[in-house]
């Protein structure tokens, strides 16, 4: 008979059972979601700015994680075409060819706790196109750049560099949180870089604190202006290498006490007119 409380297995290549926890099922995940500040940067693609990831970082991780190339991980491609495109038009108007498009499908092949997994996507990479400037150009490296495409694409459903295909460098607070994270890791003297970072972090508090309890005049206006240091305040941490949970107190206790400020104010000024009615 088995118990509700037994924890679920599952089936090893050696035949025998390992214990599955539900945590175990974002370790991997949480071990490669951060992207340091030197794995982007800012691109225009097609008149919009997109945040792109080195390729590089992503290959390297993966073989910290799974081991080198070829013996902890790689990929297979099962299938390669050229896609036509939009119609290349002469002077008159004549069809003179379609640009195209280099796809490959790509399978990537990783080694975790003693079990082989496989993830597939496509890579794309335009061929033969017209650029920005209205001239036609053929892409020699489209293969290579498919290949690159689809191996990031993959290890994203890992959770490789999740953030960036969260948005998350959209945020400013956590793009300084990869910052200072990325300052940290190449620091001489690691201690003082935190202890600096903690004391920007504990002058922050401080001000928001001050802005509460006595710079803004309405309680719905507090309540707002304390939400939005709530949500900041996780990446903020994040930067100092403390939990957030005394700095949240804080802002709550501050937003309480603007809030009771504004109250008291409003009593002051009402007890005057009480005065001179009652004479």
């Amino acid at each position: 008979m088995t118990h509700t409380s037994e924890k679920p297995r599952i089936r090893v290549p050696s035949g025998r059972y390992r214990v599955v926890d539900s945590a175990d099922h974002l370790e991997l995940w949480r071990q490669v979601d951060k992207t340091p500040t030197t794995a982007v940067r800012e691109a225009s693609v097609d008149g919009q700015q997109i945040t792109t990831l080195d390729a590089m970082h992503v290959i390297e991780t993966a073989t910290k994680v799974f081991g080198p190339m070829g013996i902890g991980w790689g990929y297979r491609i099962e299938d390669e075409r050229f896609d036509v495109g939009a119609p290349i038009l002469g002077n008159k108007g004549e069809l003179i060819a379609h640009e195209q498009t280099h796809t490959i499908r790509l399978v990537l092949w990783y080694r975790w706790h003693g079990e082989r997994g496989e993830v597939t996507q496509f890579g794309h990479t335009r061929y033969i196109y017209r650029t920005g400037t209205g001239k036609w150009k053929t892409d020699g490296e489209a293969p290579k750049k498919s290949i690159t495409d689809a191996i990031k694409k993959c290890l994203s459903l890992l959770g490789f560099s999740a953030d960036v295909y969260y948005g998350k460098f959209d945020n400013k607070d956590y793009t300084q949180a990869q910052q200072a994270a990325t300052r940290i890791a190449v620091a001489e003297d690691q201690d003082a870089e935190i202890e600096k970072l903690r004391q920007d972090y504990a002058d922050w508090l401080k001000r928001e604190c001050e802005t509460l309890r006595h710079q803004i005049p309405h309680p719905k206006s507090i309540e707002l202006a304390a939400s939005r240091m709530i949500d900041r305040i996780p990446d903020k941490a994040s930067m100092a290498r403390v939990e957030p949970d005394k700095g949240r107190d804080m802002i709550i206790k501050a937003r309480d006490e603007g809030i009771a400020r504004v109250y008291a104010e409003k009593e002051k000024t009402k007890q005057p007119q009480e005065v001179t009615q009652n004479d």
